[in-house]
């Protein structure tokens, strides 16, 4: 018995040392965060944890670098950094694994020091809903309850391979887990499209349920509540209103905050969009020049 427990912990810590030069930690505004190296020079880490286009990215050896927000993945809530010259390898990825496989979750302290625990896979399906227009199309749920040391980092099989991206979302006392053959391919996307530009419109918005009376004759259910506006924003100069709710940016239905960011990144800075709003219950079409999003 002796002899199979030694084996089975030195496979494990065997198969941290393999899998965590690729475990990083980031530095936003906001506390310290795990991220993942899943391809050369890019970083997968959580979306909501940076405030501003530029991080900076602390390695396993603890050397530092700058690097910088390429895009979100929103669906996953997952966020796509650039670092030059980064020079970790990406973690390889495993197959899905199955219920009742044991795996371990990687991720850093507040120091930088290497986390991991062991757990085991409890559920494996999905779709999960993540918004009201977005969803993983499939999810892993852990054993264990999120832990802001994990959050961003991955889970591992056996062999130091990526299982998923660690999130800090639960469902009834397990951690969601974003499988990393999605989470690579969703990464993959916003390098793809993303660019290094994030369009800026200069408003605060929440998401509201239009009564239908209230629709100006259009059919959107829902739109964006402008909460407020950046003083000299493109909104403000274009005429936007406290108040106006944002049914359509650019030909497209805006339901939440997160789609809005979504269809503003890319290559509309620069650009005259028409945005449709619903004032006083009347609709009116607004062309807004769209911004480049200040960098703090």
């Amino acid at each position: 018995m002796n002899e199979v427990f030694a084996s089975l912990s030195h496979e494990m810590a065997t198969a941290i040392d393999t899998a965590s030069p690729a475990v990083v930690q980031l530095h936003a505004h906001r506390r310290p965060f795990a991220g993942v190296v899943f391809g050369e020079d890019l970083i997968l880490a959580p979306g909501h944890a940076f405030d501003d286009d530029q991080v900076v990215v602390r390695r396993a050896d603890g050397h530092t670098l700058e690097g910088t927000v390429l895009g979100r993945g929103l669906a996953a809530g997952v966020a796509v950094i650039r670092v030059p010259s980064l020079g970790v390898p990406p973690l390889a990825t495993a197959p899905e694994p199955r219920v009742g496989h044991l795996a371990i979750a990687l991720g850093r302290t507040w120091s930088g020091a290497t986390m991991a625990t062991v757990t085991s896979v409890a559920v494996v399906g999905g779709p999960l809903r993540t918004g009201r227009a977005s969803r993983l199309d499939r999810v892993i749920r852990v054993a264990q309850a999120p832990h802001g040391a994990l959050t961003g980092g991955a889970l591992i099989d056996g062999s130091g391979r990526a299982l998923g991206i660690m999130t800090g979302a639960q469902i009834r006392g397990t951690t969601v887990v974003i499988p990393a053959e999605l989470a690579w391919r969703l990464g993959q996307q916003v390098v793809a499209q993303g660019g290094t530009r994030q369009g800026f419109l200069g408003v605060g918005s929440t998401t509201v349920r239009i009564p239908e009376r209230q629709r100006g004759g259009r059919t959107e259910q829902h739109g964006l509540l402008i909460t407020s506006l950046v003083e000299g924003g493109p909104a403000e100069a274009a005429g936007l209103l406290l108040g106006d709710v944002i049914t359509v940016f650019d030909g497209a239905p805006v339901r939440e905050p997160d789609e809005l960011v979504t269809l503003l990144r890319g290559d509309k800075v620069g650009r005259a969009v028409t945005v449709t709003v619903l004032r006083g219950g009347v609709a009116q079409e607004v062309p807004v020049t769209v911004g480049e999003r200040p960098r703090r």
